[in-house]
């Protein structure tokens, strides 16, 4: 069997090739679809590397025969510059697509409708965001003239499975239009515990009272409501501590500015890229964690901070709350927060701290990676004989 794993340059890519080799080992190629030859957060060694040329970008970038090599395409992720490979994948070949998030909460709803007030405002403001904006509306014309351009919707249809990263967001999407047909559930995951996203700091906790804003340099993550309510409470002896690296950097430097111009010094943007070791020994210092987001973000930073005991809280309306919560894991809402500012000097409790670290474990623990791989694989093989690519699964 041969396994063809199609992503873009993006950390996560490293970790499902270490699992796909330890359940199928030497039968994983990766191809990297890239805007430069130069990967910067890929460490692996790709198969192929295809950088992408601007109007390329919603066409197929390799030819068919390229594809007969293989008895499974996996796509990790499936935005622009991934999707339209589908087309080229002969009939018959099974695909998997490894949702993000990204690539499909503009299914679910309005981008506008993840942000709060004050972050609707600084989106609004961003000068780089409407550029974008333009510059994207007049390529969607131009390859809507050129007919060079197939539509994600397209794509979707000819899915075999779809994995989002909680099982019921598979449902939001499922519902979000009337699709002619659409991929079966599957159920997988980035990362284990003790490859990945805790190695070195096995058995250890957190130590300190920082506090955790948010995941990353994006709008989704409601930085500045969080930023101004800290602030109308007078924290200023603890450090606020906010990964900046990934994302908008424009986004980025306007957070870092406010946070300074709020709290000083005692506000870390991290704005450089860390291996995880070093960004782990970080946020191991910070035993709140604050994540505002309303769409699921962020699963990584939040397990790994469950596993070393910090107070989390996460949005109400987040399907990560009410899935985590379901799983029987101990969370705080910001709502809650909000009404009770004591809770950000209430550490979790001995009792509580074991019991989601024994959750976590077991959910995203290297043998239920193997077990959800093996699944995985089984479930798509399965469905080959009922449905070859291209053909429909009509919804009932």
């Amino acid at each position: 069997m041969k396994i063809l794993h199609l992503a873009t340059d993006d950390k996560f890519i490293d970790h499902a090739y270490f699992v796909f080799e330890k359940v199928y080992p030497g039968q994983n190629d990766v191809w990297i679809i890239s805007k430069s030859a130069n990967l910067k957060f890929v460490k692996i060694k790709p198969k192929r590397k295809i950088v992408v040329k601007l109007f390329q970008k919603k066409t197929p970038k390799v030819s068919k025969s390229y594809y007969q090599n293989f008895d499974l395409v996996v796509f990790h992720s499936f935005g622009d510059s991934l999707y339209p490979e589908i087309f080229n994948i002969p009939k018959g070949t099974p695909t998997v697509w490894l949702g993000w998030g990204y690539d499909y909460y503009d299914l679910i709803c309005k981008p506008e409708n993840l942000l709060l007030e004050e972050t609707k405002k600084l989106r609004i403001k961003n000068h780089k965001l409407k550029v974008r904006a333009v510059a994207s509306m007049m390529l969607q014309f131009m390859f809507k003239v050129t007919g060079v351009s197939k539509s994600r919707y397209e794509a979707i249809h000819k899915i075999t499975l779809f994995s989002p990263v909680l099982p019921e967001e598979y449902e939001l999407v499922r519902n979000s239009r009337n699709w002619n047909s659409f991929p079966e559930s599957a159920r997988w995951n980035y990362g284990t515990m003790e490859d990945h996203l805790i190695k070195g700091f096995e058995g250890e906790q957190v130590d300190g009272d920082a506090i955790l804003i948010g995941n990353s340099a994006s709008f989704t993550c409601n930085h500045k409501e969080t930023l101004d309510f800290l602030h109308s409470k007078g924290i200023s002896n603890r450090y606020l501590i906010a990964p900046l690296s990934y994302g908008d950097k424009n986004y980025g430097e306007k957070i870092s500015s406010i946070g300074n111009e709020l709290f000083g010094k005692k506000f870390k943007p991290l704005t450089e890229f860390m291996p995880v070791k070093d960004y782990v020994a970080t946020i191991r210092k910070c035993g709140y964690v604050i994540m505002n987001h309303k769409r699921q973000q962020a699963v990584g930073n939040i397990v790994i901070m469950l596993y070393l005991g910090a107070r989390v809280f996460l949005r109400e309306e987040n399907p990560t709350y009410l899935f985590l919560k379901e799983q029987g894991v101990l969370l705080s809402s910001v709502q809650e927060l909000e009404k009770d500012f004591s809770l950000l000097e209430k550490p979790l409790s001995v009792e509580e701290k074991e019991t989601n670290k024994r959750l976590v474990s077991e959910y995203w623990g290297r043998d239920n990676a193997i077990r959800q791989t093996k699944n995985l694989i089984e479930q798509t093989f399965k469905l080959k004989g009922k449905h070859s690519n291209g053909q429909k699964r009509i919804l009932v």
